[in-house]
């Protein structure tokens, strides 16, 4: 069984319900395709195969419907995902804008959000997210605001004076 996933989605779990029989299952690192196989001749399946699927980070935010491939025995079909609208991203804390267009100055971080566990700080200035640049707080409310809730990110900081990169997982 050969399994390619559909656009803007990624193959994260294969369960072919292979009870009392060898089915390895191989999902490739960047889970774009999965394979498994019987290690016997006589297969009956009384139950459905489960492929599991999330959408990637680059997943439009409006959602969609994307298709991909399953192939069993030579007989290849399509197989169609739904992806749901996704939840914009947001900064968890309070920011302002630096003058001059110099980025987005934290001013206050939860600590109960992905911000705070992240590792901002007040008086970081975020200069940059996953490559676009932020001149203020509103460029990087728009920036995230472009990013599905929960991706993760690499975050551009200045702290006292020093330029250094942060991972972020978007709050929402």
């Amino acid at each position: 069984m050969q399994i390619q996933a559909p656009q803007y989605t990624r193959i994260v779990r294969v369960d072919p319900w292979c009870s009392g029989m060898s089915c390895p299952v191989s999902i490739a690192p960047d889970g774009s395709s999965a394979s498994f196989s019987l290690q016997s001749n006589n297969h009956v399946w009384s139950r459905p195969w489960k492929v599991d699927v999330v959408a990637t980070d680059d997943a439009p935010m409006a959602g969609g419907r994307f298709t991909g491939t399953l192939t069993f025995e030579g007989v290849t079909v399509d197989w169609t995902v739904n992806i749901t609208q996704g939840t914009p991203g947001a900064f968890g804390g309070y920011v302002s804008s630096v003058p001059g267009g110099g980025g987005a100055r934290v001013r206050f971080v939860d600590p109960d959000l992905n911000a705070a566990a992240a590792g901002f700080k007040d008086k970081d200035i975020i200069t940059s997210v996953d490559g676009q640049p932020v001149t203020s707080a509103a460029s990087l409310s728009s920036v995230l605001a472009g990013k599905r809730a929960g991706i993760a990110v690499p975050v551009g900081i200045t702290r006292n004076g020093t330029q250094m990169t942060l991972q972020y997982t978007v709050d929402e």
